[in-house]
């Protein structure tokens, strides 16, 4: 019989599994519909997967140490400063092809 803690540990890696595949096919989709309904589920995936690791972190079965707020911070200035860049590239990429 599985213990609990392999229980969420299996779900949890399904839940991964899931969300990679739903990213990977809708990137690659050329059906707008289908794009959607990936998307959608990729963040009903996802919305899961961070229930079953609250329930892990809170059994002590994912222990995790938390951040300090000013390396948060950093890291969304970082990744929102990578966004907008590569957003400005693919942009001025695609004037360029036109």
């Amino acid at each position: 019989m599985l213990t609990d803690q392999e229980i969420l540990q299996d779900a949890l890696i399904a839940h991964k599994f899931l969300i990679k595949m739903y990213c990977q096919y809708g990137i690659e989709c050329s059906s707008q519909e289908l794009r959607s309904l990936l998307n959608t589920l990729s963040e009903v995936a996802s919305s899961h997967d961070y229930k079953i690791f609250t329930i892990m972190n809170e059994k002590g079965f994912y222990p995790t140490t938390p951040a300090p707020a000013s390396k948060v911070k950093q890291t969304i200035k970082m990744h929102t400063k990578m966004q907008t860049s590569l957003e400005e590239k693919v942009c001025k990429d695609c004037k360029t092809k036109k």
